[in-house]
């Protein structure tokens, strides 16, 4: 990951209720600060500043808009389950939410004396972080582009992310969050149940896996002793705390919105880009061009990509350059 800083809010109070005495958001800033609107980007599960790394210097450059870069509560770096002291550490850390996080990124760009945003950019998670920042602040975001992410996260998603935190509780060494050693059978249980998931039937069945070297392999087995070992770096309890903010978000439950998410989208005031994978198993194609409907600015352009999911993490030069390509093109259009 690359270098950061580190915004500190106090009494710091989350959707759930819980007040943190004092939380800290990674952040790092791309280009010369300027009175000119900044892109803001948004963190993926796990990732950090250099997320969409695959986009800087192309259609984020900031030689065009200065680039302020944030990073998710429970990644490692800004506030997690690792890093907190009790009563708020390790397996007693808070839920938190998308909201959680727009919020206290809204607070770093008050900091910074920052009141309008050109465009909110992030992948998966970081797409969830976009969409949430033009349904709190309308006002302030001008566009928003959600990179194989959506709106809310389906009863299909949650049942794939619960099946992800299951493999990790089912290590006895996880000990209910309060492992002495990292409950490693659990994290490459996690990692084996993952794997089909990323990628799509596609991807595996015209051997595209073979261009990579974490996935290269001449057997099932070769393919798993590679892959499993990929979170064995990553702390258990910040994964298990993003997949819950993953889980629980929905723009439709934005205090004040009654549930609706027709509502809640119709106040959306940015221009919308969706870039949905074709072969993506989180987030669909179809859930996307729903949403959109309900969006009075927003389009959607499909990822034409054997790489499901991955599509939009940077793996594949053509999906980099479709990417890179649409990005260029919306934020070169004007209102």
């Amino acid at each position: 990951m690359t270098a950061h800083s580190l915004f500190t809010v106090k009494n710091f109070r989350l959707e759930s209720g819980a007040t943190l005495p004092e939380v800290d958001l990674a952040y790092s800033i791309s280009g010369t600060a300027s009175p000119k609107p900044p892109i803001l980007t948004c963190t993926s599960f796990g990732r950090g500043c250099d997320d969409l790394a695959y986009l800087y210097g192309k259609s984020l450059d900031s030689t065009q808009h200065w680039i302020i870069h944030t990073e998710l509560l429970g990644n490692g770096r800004s506030s997690s389950p690792s890093s907190m002291s009790a009563p708020f550490a390790r397996a007693d850390f808070p839920a938190v939410t998308i909201r959680d996080n727009v919020a206290l990124q809204h607070a770093l760009l008050e900091f910074l004396n920052v009141h309008k945003i050109a465009a909110v950019v992030g992948a998966s998670m970081g797409g969830q972080q976009a969409i949430q920042w033009a349904v709190s602040y309308p006002a302030q975001v001008e566009r928003a582009v959600v990179l194989v992410g959506s709106c809310r996260t389906t009863w299909h998603g949650k049942l794939f992310l619960n099946a992800l935190s299951s493999c990790i509780r089912s290590d006895p060494a996880f000990n209910q969050g309060n492992y002495r050693e990292p409950p490693l059978e659990g994290i490459a249980r996690l990692a084996d149940t993952w794997a089909p998931w990323v990628f799509s039937p596609e991807f595996y069945a015209s051997e595209a896996y073979r261009d990579y070297e974490d996935t290269n392999a001449d057997s099932l087995e070769e393919f798993l002793n590679k892959w499993r070992f990929r979170y064995f770096q990553r702390d258990a309890n910040n994964m298990l705390s993003q997949f819950q903010t993953w889980a629980n978000h929905d723009v439709a439950e934005t205090p004040g919105m009654g549930g609706s998410l027709e509502k809640v989208l119709a106040q959306v005031e940015a221009e919308v880009l969706f870039l949905p994978s074709r072969t993506d198993a989180y987030f669909a194609v179809s859930d996307n061009q729903k949403e959109a409907a309900l969006i009075p600015k927003a389009k959607v352009q499909i990822i034409d990509s054997l790489s499901g999911h991955a599509a939009g993490l940077g793996r594949d030069p053509k999906d980099c350059q479709q990417i890179n390509q649409a990005i260029a093109d919306f934020l070169g259009s004007t209102k």
